[in-house]
């Protein structure tokens, strides 16, 4: 899920971009003229950096046609059907089915911080399992957090990269949006195992679920649109906003500071 200080991160990536093509224009214009040491210092930072972003997203052109493909059902179907939801059903309904879906996630959760080691998570999203399923009346309502016990995500995805995996290629996927290598092979593998909704309900319940649960969660980020729309290039908005969240996810909300390289540079002098 996308949080507010993913916006500041994109367009701090959106300016280095900016920055690593600039170079690149500049030579193109002066390329009848010898450079000097200091412009084949720049191409080098700005051919590394290119690299880096090939190397993040080797698939770039397929995934933007998936992307669009994406776009283009939303647009038809996707959106239209969420805004009726948000329209017609009533709020107190549709937190319910939020808190529904959330609570069987919680024994996948629970299996996850008990992979990773997280132990008082693990506790945390037992306790809120019993609580929102019995007194929550299967999940439908939130106690455990009127309680105090807070929501805890936690997927296989997060799990693999806390045992040392690399994110792997980006992907954009139909119908499910970014994701790289290492977080579908998650999703696939939760399916089978920790997944409640195919685990205990079977066909026509089993359809009708999952369109409700990816129904529920195009409704929940309608207030987003408007931003993705205003972006130079939604698709590395998008993609940059997702690598974003799942590190800030991964580290349970403190990643890794990335070093200012002029800050760096000026602490040495």
């Amino acid at each position: 899920m996308i949080r507010a200080k993913i916006t500041r991160g994109e367009m701090t990536r959106i300016f280095r971009l900016f920055v690593v093509l600039l170079p690149l224009l500049w030579l193109t214009a002066c390329a009848s003229t010898k450079p000097d040491s200091g412009d084949m210092v720049a191409f080098d930072e700005a051919s590394e950096q290119s690299e880096q972003i090939k190397n993040i997203d080797p698939y770039e052109s397929f995934n933007r046609k998936v992307y669009q493909f994406n776009a283009d059902f939303d647009k038809a179907l996707g959106k239209p059907v969420a805004q009726a939801y948000v329209r017609y059903i009533p709020g107190v309904v549709r937190t319910g089915v939020r808190n529904f879906f959330s609570n069987l996630w919680e024994p996948g959760s629970m299996v996850n911080a008990l992979l990773q080691w997280k132990v008082d998570k693990a506790v945390s999203t037992t306790t809120r399992f019993f609580l929102n399923s019995t007194v929550g009346v299967l999940g439908l309502f939130d106690v455990a957090s009127k309680l105090g016990v807070m929501e805890q995500e936690e997927d296989f995805g997060q799990t693999l990269a806390v045992w040392g995996v690399a994110d792997g290629p980006y992907l954009m996927m139909p119908f499910l949006g970014p994701t790289n290598v290492r977080d579908f092979s998650g999703l696939v593998t939760e399916w089978y195992t920790v997944d409640l909704v195919p685990i205990l309900f079977r066909d026509g319940a089993w359809l009708a679920l999952v369109s409700l649960r990816l129904l529920d969660s195009r409704a929940s980020v309608l207030g987003l649109d408007e931003t993705i729309e205003l972006q130079i290039d939604p698709y590395i908005f998008l993609r940059e906003a997702y690598m974003q969240s799942r590190l800030v996810q991964i580290h349970d909300g403190m990643p890794p500071q990335e070093e200012d390289p002029f800050e760096a540079e000026l602490f040495d002098e």
